[in-house]
């Protein structure tokens, strides 16, 4: 059965995007996935064709660590569609070492952050402002600290843990700050902790991190549950703006909350569009 809804998802071919991938085509989601690599895309559309052959699945290939990239799929996505009605941009990385993108920039801080502010941004002209659309981003538990506005690539000293945990800082703010735009009212937005997950996330650390993470983290099943939790609520049940976390709300540190500071790196992220 379909549902005439259509779905946008980032980071669906492993981990807790690929649950919450065949949750929305069970649900009769029409779905967008993206990703970098057409084998992992194509395997991806055959397994979630086996669970609901009634929906439409559309392939788009589309490297996050380029904003050329980002914008070509994005424009292909406008041509094709004229409504997103759900927005789960998941894709993340955990770098443990520098790593330049193509565009000149640390490749945490584009991948993590600035890559699913301008997906938003080039396609928010197709989603619909009627008070059920959404858009989720998956942050962190591990958001604490601040944003190193003095370097916020760390390149004076890199270190994958402060990048990581500075991206997943600026996306829980972002989304706050999204939410109290009035140009954005009618669309609810939403952060997502999904707590340790045993997942590729951690694939470049040295052995001890990954073993961490094999032993102690929980399965992609119970990590996308709040994920699914947000989707399948209707937005009169849910906090836009908030940060959920086992499929509620949850406080996180009052720097957090600070929108000034929020309208500083949504205009430094403005900034990097502007200078690629």
């Amino acid at each position: 059965m379909n549902n005439n809804k259509t779905a946008l998802i980032t980071g669906a071919t492993s981990g807790i995007g690929f649950v919450v991938a065949e949750h929305l085509v069970s649900k009769g989601y029409n779905v967008i996935i993206l990703g970098r690599s057409r084998q992992k895309l194509d395997t991806l559309s055959q397994h979630l064709t086996s669970i609901n052959s009634n929906v439409k699945l559309d392939k788009v290939l589309c490297d996050l660590s380029s904003l050329d990239s980002i914008k070509k799929a994005c424009e292909s996505i406008k041509e094709t569609y004229t409504s997103i009605d759900i927005m789960v941009l998941n894709a993340g990385l955990w770098n443990f070492q520098f790593i330049e993108t193509v565009d000149k920039i640390e490749e945490t801080l584009q991948v993590n952050l600035l890559a699913p502010i301008v997906m938003f941004n080039e396609l928010k002209v197709i989603i619909p402002k009627n008070q059920e659309s959404k858009v989720i981003f998956t942050s962190s538990g591990l958001h604490q600290g601040i944003i190193n506005f003095s370097d916020i690539e760390f390149r004076q000293k890199f270190s994958g843990f402060k990048a990581y945990r500075q991206s997943k800082l600026g996306l829980l703010m972002l989304t706050q700050w999204l939410s109290k735009q009035s140009i954005n009212t009618g669309i609810s937005f939403y952060s997502v902790h999904p707590g340790m997950v045993n997942t590729q996330l951690g694939r470049s650390a040295g052995w001890l991190s990954r073993t961490i993470f094999k032993l102690f983290g929980k399965s992609k099943e119970k990590g996308a549950q709040t994920h699914i939790h947000l989707i399948d609520s209707n937005c009169s049940d849910l906090e836009s703006g908030s940060y959920y976390a086992n499929s509620k709300v949850t406080k996180t540190t009052s720097y957090s909350y600070d929108m000034k500071t929020a309208e500083i790196l949504w205009n430094t992220l403005e900034e990097y569009v502007r200078n690629n």
